[in-house]
């Protein structure tokens, strides 16, 4: 959900370029063109961070049983932070009690783990 809102907020950060190029060369379709191209040029950057960085967790969450403990709830499955990436690991969820085991683990590893499971 956080990098859908960034992309968002990165989506809207185009508009004043937008509206720059158009407003110089008038609303033609070719001025419209124009405007994305120097957008996109100036935001492909943007962009590849915010989908590939690091910084950003991403979580993948779904029902079922805990491929833990084998309580059936919401499931959670840490894929990537800082310095851990498991995104070609083999996917662990877990429920609420050991997911939080989990990241209690990692934080106690020194690995900032951001978002509570709970």
């Amino acid at each position: 959900m956080k990098r859908f809102i960034l992309y968002l907020i990165r989506w809207q950060l185009s508009t004043p370029i937008l509206w720059l190029v158009v407003k110089q060369m008038g609303t033609s379709f070719q001025a419209t063109v124009i405007a994305n191209l120097i957008g996109g040029a100036i935001f492909f950057w943007v962009d590849r961070f915010i989908f590939t960085s690091k910084a950003i967790e991403v979580w993948h969450i779904k029902e079922g049983k805990c491929d833990k403990c084998g309580v059936s709830s919401h499931l959670w499955r840490l894929v990537k932070t800082v310095n851990y990436d498991k995104s070609n690991e083999k996917p662990l969820f877990l429920c609420l009690k050991c997911s939080k085991d989990k990241t209690d683990e990692l934080r106690s590893k020194g690995i900032p783990v951001r978002v509570r499971s709970n």
